[in-house]
């Protein structure tokens, strides 16, 4: 096994700039190895977004598997994205909706997320976890899932995957100042539907997170 294919085999968890040096490593030294590594650390992220989208696994897997056949193809001409995630949700999103179109099988995009959010503090939610007891997430889930398709997607872009608000708007396609008015109608219904002052602090902490 070669040093390339020994430091991607194992891949630790991300902290910063990791993934953007694999990216560098296999588009410009043809490194496979840290192709591989990119697909081991990035797709259960992908596929549980492509997955929320069309709730069919298989269109699922076939939009992830896509886009890495890509990369691969087309490695020599790829950007170096500032944020690796950002940019393959967006390829990602991109390719399901052309399955969807192929398949016959296209709806309005602000259909497209009507999907349930599962708020679990360790995994799923890390920008909520030091403020929320897990009892306390279980609540709020079953409010925000009866938000509106985009505005559920908005949240899972922003808290579950820590997207800036101008990545949100180029993965959706559609403008920044979309993006700010969906959140706040997000917050704003959130504001009006949770029950009581026990449990309208925690839209005061949603809104602080997403500064």
């Amino acid at each position: 096994m070669s040093a390339s294919e020994n430091k991607y085999h194992h891949p630790p968890p991300l902290p910063g700039e990791e993934d953007r040096l694999a990216w560098q490593t296999f588009t410009r030294d043809n490194d496979t190895a840290a192709l591989e590594w990119l697909y081991r650390h990035f797709v259960v992220t992908l596929l549980d977004y492509s997955y929320k989208m069309c709730r069919e696994r298989s269109l699922a897997e076939d939009a992830v598997q896509n886009v890495f056949t890509y990369l691969l193809t087309h490695r020599q001409q790829l950007p170096l994205p500032q944020s690796v995630k950002f940019y393959l949700l967006r390829c990602v999103r991109n390719e399901l909706l052309k399955l969807l179109r192929q398949h016959k099988r296209e709806q309005p995009v602000e259909e497209l997320f009507d999907t349930m959010l599962q708020l679990t503090p360790v995994s799923q939610a890390p920008a909520l976890d030091s403020y929320l007891q897990k009892e306390q997430l279980a609540t709020l889930q079953s409010y925000v899932n009866q938000l509106p398709a985009r505005q559920k997607e908005v949240i899972y872009l922003r808290f579950f995957q820590g997207l800036r608000y101008e990545e949100i708007a180029e993965v959706m396609q559609i403008d920044q100042k979309s993006v700010y008015k969906t959140l706040y109608k997000a917050l704003e219904t959130l504001r009006n539907i949770l029950p009581g002052p026990a449990l309208a602090w925690l839209y005061v902490v949603l809104r602080e997170t997403m500064r």
